[in-house]
Formats: C-alpha cells, structure tokens, sequence
C-alpha cells in the first residue's frame, strides 16, 4: 500500500493541470507591483491559478477548458468600491430622479408627476442639486405643495446629508415651528420660525422614523437591480456604510442561495451596533460573499449641507462652522463607544469632512489605541475631504486609511471655494498630499451621493476637471494622481481597507478571480476619454457575471 501511494503521489505531480477557463491575448494590468503586467489568465473554481504569457498559461490548457480571448483589452482587478449606501443606491434605481433637475420648476414638475403615478405612496430619492439652479437656492414645501396635496415627499439632496419634506411629511412627521433642533441637526425656518421642509443631518430622523418601511419583497427587488448595475459597471466588491440588520438579513439569505454577484463588507452604524451588543443580539457574517467586521460613525455632515465641522467659519456663511453630529455629542460617549467596539475586534470607519472633525476623529483614534493597545486596526476616516496642514503626518503615525470619493471634487469643485476661500481649498480632496505622506486610499463613490461607474471616478482623481467646465486644467491640480495610483486605489487599496488584500484587489495567483475586462485601456487613453470607457466583461469568482 506505501508503495502504491508513492506512485499516484508521482503520477499526481506530473499530471498536466488544466484550468477551467482562461483569457488570453489580452493586456492585463495585475496591480501586483512584483508582476505589474502580463498577457494571460488560468482560472480554477473561484480561483487565479496562474498568471503569465500566453505560452505560460497556455500550458494550463486542457480539453475542457473555457478559452476567452480579450483581443489585446485591458484586464484589470475587479472594482472594489470601498464607500457605498446599498439599498439607498439600489431604491434610487427606481425612485424619482431630480439630480439633473435644472430649475425649481423642474424639480416640482417631477416631483408632482411621482405623485400622480402611484397616489399615496411617499414619494422618496431626488438626489436634487440646488447648485445647478440659477440663481441658487434651497427648495422648499411652497415649491412641491401644490403638486403634491395628499401625498407625502421626502426627497434628499445628492449629499445625503439634506432634505426637503412636503407639509403632508411634515405634519405626519409631527415637525412644527415649536419643534426644537435636535443636536447635530437643524430645521430650516423662515422668517417666521416656521419649518421650510428642509431638514439637515439629526433632524432629516424626524421624518424618516415614519416612513414605511421595505417589505422583504420589496427588498431583494431591489437589491437585485442593484446587483446587475453593479455588475454592468465592473463592480465586484462593495464596503456599505450606516446598514440596517435587515439589510444584512436580506443579503445573508441571497448569498445563501448562491445569489449574491457582489461581494459586500457591511459596516453598521456604532451606535446601533452597541445597542445590540448589549442586549447580545449582533449579528456577524464572515463568509466569501458577505462579512461584517466594521462599524460606521458620523462626526459631522458635509460641505453643501453647511454642516461639515472646520475650525474656521464658512467663507459665505460666517456664522456657521458647521455642525458636530449627534454621535460625538457628549463627545465622551464617541469615545466610551468606539473602545468598546475596538476591544471587540471591530474596524472603525468614521465619516468626517471638516478639518476641525477629522482632527477630533484623529484624536479619538489615539485615545483607542493609548487604552487598548497596539495591532492592525486599519483605522478609517471616510471621505476625509478637507484636512488641516498638521495632520497629514498623523493620518500616516496612526495608520489611518483615507476612504475618498474622487467624483465629488469635480462636483463640488463648481462651488466649494466660495463655501469655504481659496487657501482651505488647497487642502481639499487631498489625493496627492496623502500619497506623498504615505497613507493609503481607499477609493469608492458613496453611491448614490454619486454615481457608481468606477470610470468616473478614475476620471476625477486623475483630471479634476470640475463638471460645469470651469476648471479643465483641474481644480487644485496638485492635487492630481496617476491613473495607476487611482486603480490601485479602487482595487488593492479597497481590499487593503477591509483586511481582504490576501484574497483579492490585484491579479495575483491563489486569489479571487474577481476581475474587468474594459473596452478602452484607461491607462494608455487621454485622461479625459476615460469617463465614457465601457467595460466589455465582469467576472467574480471565475463567473461571468455580465458580457457585452
């Protein structure tokens, strides 16, 4: 018997290997920095099995293995978005769209046709952008009220951190003008103190605590339209901020049935995380197509809310410096909190995006770390938009990953300067000071704050050429980088930021073969072709998720 085992053991090792499937004649950017560039791909099970030449893998070649030639295409890593609102994206698919609503009329104009559509159901989205309204101005109910008699509106801007409810939303909300500000929110009133339906960060929870929620059909509806965007766009791994449990019930249950095309790492909000840890009723995933191992927190809101938390007053509202969320009021509660979580083995993930915030979220960060001492926590600030001089340098000592949105300077770069003056400016969406200090980015989009196409993100870090045209040098170009470090900021970089760079985020052999296939190489074409890029082939664990 020994020695029959010692010749199938040889036999064994000098059996051809044959993969299941392989693309060849292509161009494939690894993102591996010790084989940064290769011609083809072997694939078994979910697996890379080798990378090489096309004479290399084609050895791996057997009877029954699957042979896609990427005719010379640029293959990359799968897209990794490291900073997304799932659901919120995935009910934006079908939700009323104002994005692109130009004038206050338009805004009403579709708002009122939602209504008339399906009369009585909330009328929920928008994604509205008073910027691109001349002259510029916040909406109110006056403007929607009239179209909307019976049915109740609560409609967000594109930041997320701001919206506009009807008089029919307000009054099931109870909001009136006694209502008081809750911390880390604010009612907008007239002159009269009475509410002119915008509501910002704490006080938007006024009116969504009564909304309907998502039936369990409803739910997976929409997490499978999501699912399929995703999948046309590259898409195949997710970071979702602030989830509800019942996100994570209904992800868990479709990756159960094999049914996930994405791969999700959830971060739940802090605060409703220690609630449950209390109570011992948390719930933790750690499969390969959905964990849980961080936890999501607000300091404070964002730039076009006036809410984002800086040191110095708005250029053009001086009596505003924004506003600390409800979540670091006491602030001493962030801190009991965030240790608590730590010492569970929990990444933190905060949003910040004020300087004075992200220097408050870097102190917490020290705190954490003084009083549970030293290991791999991969601390992450979220959007970490704009950063005083001085903490550059403590971003690198406390090893804390910069998670960035790079579609949002080119939005925000419209107005922004006139927010918060030229010299705050330099220091705003960071990208290239970061590298230069050594941290690591994390690149997503905050869908649907922005829209989900990995290619226009690209097209933003490496341009910043603002949208209306203004800035087609870029806006505060120094603070441009590579098209290379933007790919590796949306793939290896993610992977990086949620412990997964072992498995995935470059085309090494032994990881996931999670991997792009685009029609145009990004990393040759002019920088300002790459937004209209498509991709040709989307693959997640060796499955062709979706072809053109």
């Amino acid at each position: 018997m020994a020695l029959s085992a010692v010749l199938v053991a040889g036999c064994a090792k000098t059996e051809k290997p044959m993969a299941d499937l392989i693309i060849t004649n292509a161009r494939v950017w690894t993102v591996d920095r010790a084989h940064p560039s290769a011609e083809a791909i072997a694939i078994k099970g979910d697996r890379i099995a080798a990378v090489g030449t096309r004479a290399d893998i084609e050895a791996w070649r057997g009877e029954g293995t699957r042979l896609i030639d990427a005719r010379g295409r640029l293959v990359l890593p799968g897209f990794n978005d490291a900073h997304i609102h799932f659901m919120e994206g995935a009910a934006q698919l079908t939700n009323v769209d104002l994005k692109d609503a130009s004038s206050p009329e338009e805004f009403a104009r579709r708002i009122g046709e939602r209504a008339r559509s399906a009369p009585g159901a909330w009328v929920l989205g928008g994604n509205w952008d008073e910027q691109a309204w001349t002259p510029a101005r916040l909406p109110t109910r006056q403007m929607i009220d009239a179209v909307t008699p019976d049915t109740p509106v609560f409609v967000n801007r594109y930041d997320e951190h701001m919206s506009l409810a009807n008089s029919v939303a307000l009054k099931l909300a109870g909001v009136t003008v006694k209502t008081p500000d809750p911390p880390g929110g604010e009612i907008v009133r007239d002159r009269s103190g009475n509410p002119t339906g915008i509501l910002k960060d704490a006080a938007m929870g006024q009116v969504d605590r009564v909304i309907p929620p998502l039936t369990p059909e409803q739910r997976t509806r929409a997490i499978k339209l999501a699912l399929q965007h995703m999948a046309r766009l590259g898409v195949t791994s997710v970071q979702p901020m602030s989830v509800s449990y019942e996100d994570l019930d209904a992800w868990a249950k479709l990756a159960a049935a094999g049914e996930l095309s994405v791969r999700i790492s959830a971060a739940p909000l802090e605060t409703e995380w220690i609630e449950r840890a209390a109570k011992g009723t948390t719930k933790d995933f750690s499969g390969p197509f959905l964990k849980t191992a961080a936890v999501k927190g607000f300091a404070d809101g964002s730039l076009g809310s006036t809410t984002a938390y800086f040191f110095q007053p708005y250029t053009d509202a001086p009596t505003k410096s924004g506003l600390l969320s409800n979540e670091m009021q006491p602030l001493e509660g962030m801190r009991r909190r965030l240790m608590q979580a730590d010492r569970a083995g929990k990444q933190l993930c905060i949003h910040a995006i004020g300087d004075r915030a992200i220097s408050m979220v870097l102190d917490l960060f020290a705190d954490v770390e003084r009083a549970n001492g030293a290991r791999d926590r991969r601390f992450r600030i979220e959007h970490a938009q704009h950063v005083a001089p001085g903490d550059f340098d403590r971003f690198a000592s406390l090893h804390v990953i910069a998670s960035v949105q790079p579609y949002q300077v080119i939005d925000d770069g419209r107005w922004a300067e006139s927010r918060i003056g030229p010299e705050r400016a330099k220091l705003t969406y960071p990208f290239r000071s970061f590298l230069d200090h050594h941290v690591r980015l994390a690149i997503g989009t905050d869908w649907p704050v922005a829209p989900l196409d990995p290619m226009l993100g690209l097209y933003a870090a490496v341009t910043r050429a603002t949208l209306d045209g203004k800035h087609p040098g870029g806006w505060v170009p120094e603070q441009r980088i590579s098209m290379a470090e933007a790919v590796e900021g949306y793939t290896l970089g993610a992977a990086y930021a949620e412990f997964a760079e072992k498995d995935k985020g470059s085309i090494t052999t032994g990881k996931l073969a999670d991997l792009v296939m685009l029609g145009e190489d990004v990393l040759r074409i002019d920088p300002a072709a790459v937004r209209t890029a498509q991709v040709a082939m989307t693959m997640v664990g060796g499955k062709v998720v979706y072809e053109k």
